[in-house]
């Protein structure tokens, strides 16, 4: 994987945006990462881990005796939560650049790997599962958080939102994304030859005023670029 022909372009409202996700996130990933059973001494991997995604949960969980791997292909990313790392004193965890397709990574050297919408928002992604599976110790756990497009909506409607939210589905598709990929998920999983132990869809309602209500508009500016060289 490169960062060629990736839509969501780097810059300070992106890390922020980012970060705003996460947040939303936290508890559900926290639930899951409870309900696998991560603990102490665990070796973890974050694959596309982007300005951060979980790996302050992840290392919450593994412990001063586990170790937390974030891989990153875009090295204006890592610097982000290198700096977070430093500064909050997680010396069990680290940030290396490198393609999510071939990591390079021992095989079956992970007691799990999380990957958050990289199968789906990376053009090609599932072409990282094989990768995945690869890299986790037999009876070890694949941990993925992917979008499903389809529950995306706002009531009442309004016809900005309905403009913005068409505007990037068509932009993810033009570069071969799969925004609706959370509803195939667990068939590629077994197909793959993973046991799903564990299906937990997560719905979230916002409202006008909370910060994730500018997500929409937050992440259509990101990929003003891409939209506009697809005409």
């Amino acid at each position: 994987m490169t960062d060629a022909g990736y839509p969501l372009a780097m810059s300070t409202d992106e890390v922020a945006r980012l970060r705003m996700q996460a947040d939303l996130f936290r508890n559900d990933a926290h639930d899951m990462l409870s309900a696998i059973g991560v603990r102490p001494g665990w070796r973890c991997l974050d694959l596309c881990s982007g300005v951060g995604g979980i790996t302050d949960l992840l290392a919450q969980h593994a412990g001063p005796s586990g170790e937390v791997v974030g891989l990153e292909v875009d090295p204006a990313k890592i610097a982000v939560p290198q700096d977070w790392a430093a500064a909050n004193g997680f010396a069990n965890v680290r940030f290396i650049e490198g393609n999510a397709f071939a990591t390079g990574l021992p095989p079956a050297s992970f007691d799990l790997v999380h990957a958050r919408f990289a199968l789906s928002i990376v053009p090609g992604g599932v072409g990282m599962l094989g990768q995945l599976i690869e890299l986790v110790r037999p009876g070890g756990f694949v941990l993925l958080e992917e979008v499903e497009w389809s529950s995306v909506a706002c009531h009442p409607p309004h016809p900005g939102w309905e403009h913005a939210a068409s505007l990037i589905d068509q932009a993810f598709s033009g570069i071969g994304s799969d925004l609706r990929l959370g509803r195939k998920l667990p068939t590629l999983l077994t197909a793959a030859g993973v046991e799903v132990t564990r299906l937990r869809p997560c719905n979230y309602a916002l409202r006008a005023g909370e910060p994730m209500h500018h997500h929409i508009p937050l992440t259509l500016d990101a990929m003003r670029a891409s939209v506009i060289e697809q005409g």
